[in-house]
């Protein structure tokens, strides 16, 4: 479990020969590529246009998506190399008829409330001298409104606001506090005539849109050829030439070096292959092999960030705490079972189709295992409370149990937590000072929690233990202020050294901050338990209260909605806090990211 080693490749060919010789690696699907120089001229040309046309099937397949799989789609006749083009226009011309529809029907519910007239003649009494003017007015403000001199005043509707009209044979008159509404270029009956003939024109293309949706998988073989065309004149792009020879370079996992050799020679190309360890200075490309369990966390993991080439893998770290976290999170087994079922249903529709999305479904099946286990240890089952609780492990109930213990469960995880990720700095950095200041925030952490720990629980003179855990705070509290003192820098300056170093001890205080930031995972896991009791709570209420026939169906509801909305905050907040206890709290002790990804130049065969 760890980042694959990588050796850098360099290919030297005649320039007859680039062609097939990047298509051959294409095929083999193994080299990171490199640009060897700038994209430009007619390769820069090609392989715009080759990235507009897949932009333009991604477009089309997105467009076709809302019509798949709906009944009473009619056959389509067109043949393969049309298939694009038609769906293109006919996609094009349903969205503009479904504008137009959405604008007479607003249209439609404006003139409703007028009733039906006809704008011609709106116009022509205009014309004459009569002036007739809609709006629109609050109907507090309309209270206190006075109609002008010689004016008319048609109140047509009092719903929300007063709609009225005016009619005047002198100039429209100024009227304050309204909204003078312009007119519609249709009458209602008019306006409906043309909704009714456009639903009628969307339905016939809504029908050859569910037609060509069916024939997708044809757009995406194209697409997906298009996506390979794109990577190979983007390679071909930037390839190093000169009028008789052609360069590439990039990197290969050191063990599949051996393969690419064989099948090169195979090939009989005249190419000159070189090979070599990555030079101290340079990133090579980041590809992460773990076993089953670990790589489920590299979707989350990979929004943080990649590792640097040399420096550790953080995913085992990752994954293992992660997932117990969130399970301490949540903490019920019967939430647990939901969210697993919600995985298991997601993998039935979406699975398969790319590899994030199985890691995904395989990371929110482990979250709901560990959810079941913690809750189960601790009783919590759909907030139910049991009468035996022999049963139970570590029952967290306050009338049963002890919540703390899951308190000092949840700080003694945050010193493993903090401890191990100082140990991953230790191993990972080259300066002595920097092993030494994480040395020394593990003394101080540890010699807090050995003198917290036995005033808590060995605080009687005559305990075994009360004397050694004294000392040993004493002495690892020492030695870490000593260490982060001493080692702030690997300046020669004994004086700002010591300077620095004061700064430092008094920074130590931010560790009490990063410590209890792992008290979220009482406060969380409690909370769930709390709320998801609450609202069996209140469900017996109504049921007891108005009785069972009314009660019945009311408390239906709120088991049902308050426990989705219950699980629905679990889930975000298991994410997001244990998230955050790695991203803040850990990874800054050793994670310093900016490595970039390992992307073969293959030819993709996969979905969206």
């Amino acid at each position: 479990m760890a980042i694959a080693k990588m050796t850098k490749i360099f290919i030297v060919g005649p320039v007859d020969d680039q062609v097939e010789t990047i298509h051959l690696l294409q095929t083999l699907g193994v080299v990171h590529v490199e640009p060897a120089s700038a994209m430009a001229g007619e390769y820069e040309k090609k392989n715009s246009e080759v990235l507009s046309r897949v932009q333009r099937l991604d477009r089309i397949m997105g467009d076709l998506a809302r019509f798949k799989g709906r009944a009473a789609a009619a056959p389509i006749t067109v043949t393969d190399e049309e298939l694009t083009a038609c769906a293109e226009e006919k996609v094009l011309a349903f969205q503009d008829k479904e504008l137009r529809v959405q604008s007479l029907q607003r249209m439609i519910a404006d003139l409703r409330p007028w009733g039906n007239f006809d704008p011609a003649h709106i116009r022509a009494l205009e014309a004459s001298g009569v002036h007739i003017r809609r709006y629109r007015m609050d109907a507090k403000k309309f209270e206190e409104f006075e109609a002008p001199e010689n004016v008319l005043v048609e109140v047509v509707d009092r719903t929300k606001e007063v709609l009225f009209y005016t009619l005047s044979f002198a100039e429209p008159p100024e009227i304050p506090n309204a909204v003078m509404l312009s007119w519609t270029e249709k009458g209602l009956d008019e306006a409906e005539v043309e909704l009714g003939r456009y639903q009628e024109q969307m339905e016939s293309l809504f029908a050859e849109l569910a037609g060509l949706a069916g024939r997708a998988e044809t757009i995406k073989k194209q697409w997906i050829a298009a996506l390979n065309e794109v990577a190979f004149t983007g390679t071909m792009a930037t390839l190093h030439r000169d009028p008789y020879l052609f360069g590439l370079q990039g990197w290969i996992p050191r063990d599949q070096e051996p393969a690419l050799h064989k099948k090169l020679e195979e090939s009989k190309l005249p190419l000159h292959i070189v090979t070599r360890e990555p030079f101290e200075e340079e990133e090579p490309p980041i590809l992460i092999r773990n076993n089953w369990f670990v790589q489920r966390i590299l979707p989350l993991q990979n929004l943080y960030g990649f590792p640097k080439y040399r420096d550790l893998d953080p995913s085992p770290f990752f994954a293992f705490f992660m997932v117990m976290f969130f399970g301490i999170c949540m903490g019920d087994a019967g939430y647990g079972i939901m969210l697993y079922l919600i995985a298991y249903f997601m993998g039935r529709k979406w699975g398969g189709r790319t590899e994030i999305m199985d890691l995904v479904v395989k990371l929110i099946k482990a979250f709901a295992v560990s959810s079941m286990i913690v809750g189960a240890l601790t009783g919590s089952i759909m907030g139910y409370g049991f009468e035996n609780r022999s049963w139970i492990l570590l029952d967290l109930d306050v009338d049963f149990g002890n919540p703390m213990i899951l308190f000092y469960i949840s700080l003694g995880l945050g010193v493993v937590h903090l401890t191990l990720s100082y140990l991953m700095g230790i191993a990972q950095t080259a300066y002595f000072y920097v092993k030494m200041q994480k040395l020394g925030l593990i003394g101080v952490l540890w010699g807090a929690v050995l003198l917290i720990a036995r005033n808590i629980w060995f605080d009687a003179p005559g305990m075994a233990l009360n004397l050694p855990m004294y000392y040993g705070g004493i002495g690892f509290l020492t030695a870490g202020m000593l260490l982060t003192l001493l080692f702030p820098n690997d300046s020669k300056k004994w004086a700002a050294r010591l300077g620095v170093g004061l700064w430092n001890i008094y920074g130590l205080s931010s560790l009490v901050g990063d410590l209890l930031s792992y008290a979220r995972l009482f406060g969380l896991g409690i909370a769930t338990t709390a709320v998801a009791s609450v609202m069996n709570q209140l469900a017996g209420m109504a049921l007891d209260g108005i009785g069972p026939i009314m009660g019945a169906p009311l408390a239906f509801i709120i088991i049902v909605l308050g426990h989705l909305f219950n699980l629905a905050l679990a889930i975000l907040g298991s994410t997001v806090h244990s998230a955050r206890m790695h991203f803040v709290e850990s990874f800054k002790s050793f994670f310093e990211g900016g490595g970039v990804e390992y992307k073969p130049f293959k030819i993709e065969r996969g979905s969206l």
